[in-house]
């Protein structure tokens, strides 16, 4: 009786099919590389990023995000300006219209040369505003925009003073999202 060609060995696909599971087995934990958890490596050779897997972490429930109501609020602004003089003192995006025109008159106090002759110019909400002066004329304005404000107060002191004026300030108070 002849023995068989291979004689008591094991089929060499065998073998190399087993023993490339079994390789493979111990070098699966790290499949994500130098990612952290629940991400894989991506890109190429020369470039290297980390993708999320998809699934990672999923525990069937929903994420309930928590929002938060926001209301609009209006928002103030003033300009004060020393009465015969280039004092001028401004304030932007405050609460309320007292609050603006007190911070606008504190801060013309600041640079004025006779603090006393602080007086509010103009008040305005949501909006921009802007200050020219010129030829020894000051006039502020507001407007939709900041540019509309500009064009209106250069326009109102060129017709009140004779003169080109220049733009000393401009600013916006806008509406701002707050919680309620």
């Amino acid at each position: 009786m002849r023995k068989p060609a291979m004689g008591g060995a094991r089929p060499v696909a065998v073998v190399g099919l087993a023993g490339l599971v079994l390789l493979g087995l111990p070098l699966s934990g790290f499949a994500e590389g130098r990612c952290p958890a629940g991400m894989f490596e991506t890109g190429s050779r020369d470039f290297i990023a980390c993708a999320p897997i998809p699934g990672y972490g999923e525990g069937g429930e929903e994420e309930r995000q928590e929002t938060i109501e926001m209301v609009w609020a209006d928002r103030w602004g003033a300009y004060a300006t020393e009465k015969g003089a280039s004092g001028l003192g401004v304030a932007n995006g405050r609460a309320s219209k007292a609050a603006a025109e007190n911070d606008a008159v504190l801060d013309c106090k600041q640079v004025a040369k006779e603090p006393g002759k602080c007086s509010v110019q103009l008040s305005f909400y949501n909006q921009c505003a802007a200050y020219a002066w010129g030829g020894g004329h000051g006039i502020a304005a507001s407007a939709v925009d900041e540019k509309t404000a500009i064009r209106e107060a250069t326009k109102l002191c060129d017709e009140a003073s004779g003169v080109e004026c220049l733009i000393y300030h401009s600013g916006c108070s806008f509406q701002e999202a707050v919680p309620p």
